[in-house]
């Protein structure tokens, strides 16, 4: 079977993983340095019309002083003759949670990470199998998405007040007398290897 009839099929679902690079600052400083960090994603998408997918996006970014879980939404496109090679343009748009970094709590004090909106465009080819209906993909895109940590003085000692699972909205949240954040950009050039079928 030729993987040009997996391009009509209802559903799509992409594997890949790939290195993000870029530079960054170290925290509390204003040092820059080069960084090389390992990405995963996985989409699976349905058919929106002829060779466009709309679905949802789920992967793991691993930066030097944090680990982010990019949750949204994807697009893939493609775009060739019905057999061999094909371009294809790709969009994952959500937002980077933090869940599993430690929150440090003291009788004091509170410390903790958050993340933000991310956006990953990215311009790649799909090599289909020669066999079975499947196909190798190669891509290169920019990656934007930020991370906070934050520090904060809690109002009353062992208080323990209560922090939002995902961000921080308020500027002082209930039973802070102080708070601390720094924001981190990471902007990264991606380059991803995998499989869709």
């Amino acid at each position: 079977m030729q993987f040009a009839t997996a391009q009509e099929k209802a559903t799509l679902t992409q594997l890949e993983l790939g290195l993000l690079g870029g530079k960054s600052k170290t925290l509390w400083s204003e040092e820059t340095k080069n960084r090389l960090n390992f990405s995963f994603s996985a989409f699976h998408g349905k058919a929106i019309k002829p060779n466009h997918y709309l679905g949802f996006n789920l992967g793991f970014d691993a930066y030097p002083e944090v680990s982010l879980i990019p949750i949204g939404l994807g697009w893939r496109g493609f775009l060739g003759d019905d057999v061999g090679p094909k371009w294809m343009g790709g969009l994952n748009a959500g937002f980077g949670t933090t869940f599993l970094e430690k929150r440090v709590r003291t009788e004091w004090s509170s410390t903790w990470t958050e993340g933000g909106v991310y956006l990953h465009p990215f311009l790649g080819v799909t090599l289909p199998a020669k066999k079975g209906n499947w196909a190798l993909t190669s891509s290169i895109g920019f990656k934007w998405q930020p991370s906070s940590y934050l520090e904060g003085t809690h109002s009353q000692s062992e208080s323990r007040p209560k922090i939002h699972p995902f961000w921080t909205r308020a500027a002082l949240p209930e039973g802070f007398n102080s708070l601390n954040k720094v924001t981190t950009h990471f902007q990264s050039l991606s380059f991803q290897v995998g499989i869709l079928f």
